[in-house]
């Protein structure tokens, strides 16, 4: 098989399996989707053994050995749903599940009908898209889907085994929660996609390294993985999509993943964008990072990890320590202007949702290059407490007055398609490399929430 068509076949292979989460519940929700059969409750006589080879295969690969044996167990997609549940409840605030859609589309990462049933939706996108998922607390992997083909199912396991070997050595229940040590104690969505962006891409990229070299009977060169994680760091569903109509890659998906990408058609963009961005952006990371060898992609874990989706999509400026800056709100209560609002969500946006928003709003093109240059945010979205009407606060600091300045032209261009339906009162204010924006509210109210919003001041991580 030549090298050009192992890159597609790895392609179309990986991306369909990489639509699946493992450990990490993703934020964003989706509507329904058609119901897969649960499969036994067993795994097939062969899984465990199969298990057992790739993980002496991963062991080669990443230098590392098994602490102890990682079991293969099945589980119907009922099962897994309630898994899903007790997630959401004991990771998402309640406040955010009742108001999520009004908090998405304040944000500008969703333009369509409001969003009402958050935990149901949440509940229908991860058993349409999940294949397997590690369970920390278990030490085990479960299997949803068991009939595929060989090299799916050696994806898949290589995958979900990955992730056992990163929780022996690196604890990832302990990693994801960030312990009392960390510097940023507050709600920080940005800062945890970072870390699931590590653990996701790692994983990602051990399974691309055993995928490539079962495909071709040695292991990679950096070479080939470089042209691998290349074509596979900015694409989309569309591509995706072409992808598995090529010959090879159909003959190792099985109709189980094709209904998964079918599936996808259903949810929203935003959405798919940060599910599948985890993957991609994670492994174009670590990719970077290995560079510098095994243990380099190490300290990410045990020194010093990733700040910000920052640091995710610009490795230099992780190996630079370039610490994001942190701010927190003043007393909202204090506010007079602010009498009459509930707050919804008070958390941290970040490159990587900089960039959907734009694309989300219709500005692709300004996607990159108005969220490059970030240097930290915090929002604050609140609904009025005798309507739906809602307000949000957005203070934003930018690495130099011209990334500033371009940001917000391109802010105000972002406003003026968000809003372009039902005009609202907004502002963005500029002073140096630090953006102000005030959007809803009353026109009386708005400069003395834009001086609110000012009154926040950075700190250094």
């Amino acid at each position: 098989m030549s090298s050009s068509t192992v890159y597609r076949v790895v392609l179309a292979v990986f991306l369909v399996a990489g639509i699946a989460r493992s450990e990490t519940i993703p934020s964003k929700p989706a509507p329904a989707a058609e119901p897969t059969p649960a499969p036994a409750t067993s795994p097939p006589p062969e899984a465990q053994a199969v298990a057992d080879q790739i993980a002496r295969d991963l062991e080669q690969i990443r230098g590392l050995d098994f602490k102890q044996p990682v079991h293969v167990e099945s589980q119907s997609v009922e099962k897994f749903g309630e898994y899903v549940s007790r997630e959401l409840n004991e990771q998402v605030p309640e406040s955010l599940r009742a108001h999520y859609g009004h908090i998405v589309r304040a944000l500008g990462l969703y333009r369509g009908p409001l969003i009402e049933d958050f935990s149901g939706m949440m509940s229908t996108v991860m058993t349409s898209q999940v294949g397997a998922y590690y369970d920390p607390e278990k030490k085990s992997f479960f299997v949803l889907m068991n009939d595929m083909p060989e090299m799916m199912m050696g994806v898949m396991y290589s995958h979900e085994l990955y992730h056992a070997l990163q929780d022996q050595y690196f604890e990832l229940q302990r990693y994801m929660a960030r312990d009392q040590s960390d510097h940023i104690r507050a709600r920080n969505s940005d800062a945890d996609i970072a870390r699931s962006a590590l653990v996701e891409g790692e994983a990602t990229y051990v399974m691309s390294l055993w995928m490539a070299q079962k495909m071709s009977g040695k292991p990679p060169t950096r070479d080939m993985m470089g042209m691998m994680v290349a074509q596979m760091a900015n694409v989309n569903m569309d591509q995706l999509r072409a992808s598995i109509k090529n010959p090879e890659a159909e003959k190792m998906l099985g109709s189980d993943f094709k209904n998964a990408v079918a599936a996808a058609d259903e949810i929203p963009a935003f959405i798919m964008e940060s599910m599948i961005g985890v993957y991609l952006k994670g492994m174009s990371f670590v990719h970077s990072v290995h560079d510098q060898g095994w243990p380099a992609v190490e300290k990410a874990y045990t020194e010093y990890p990733p700040q910000s989706t920052e640091h995710i999509l610009h490795p230099d400026k992780w190996l630079a320590r370039e610490a994001p800056v942190v701010f927190a709100w003043p007393k909202f209560a204090k506010v007079k202007a602010l009498r009459d609002w509930e707050l919804l969500d008070d958390d941290v946006l970040g490159e990587f949702q900089w960039r959907i928003i734009f694309k989300e709003q219709g500005l692709a093109k300004d996607a990159e290059s108005a969220s490059a240059g970030w240097g930290g945010d915090r929002y604050a979205v609140f609904k009025r407490k005798d309507s739906d009407a809602t307000l949000l606060l957005l203070r934003t600091a930018w690495d130099n007055e011209a990334e500033a300045t371009e940001f917000a032209d391109a802010y105000r261009r972002l406003q003026a398609a968000k809003f372009s339906a039902a005009p609202t009162p907004v502002r963005v204010d500029q002073d140096g490399t630090d953006v102000f924006i005030v959007e809803g509210g009353e026109e009386s109210q708005v400069g003395s929430l834009l001086k609110f919003v000012k009154q926040v001041r950075p700190r250094k991580s």
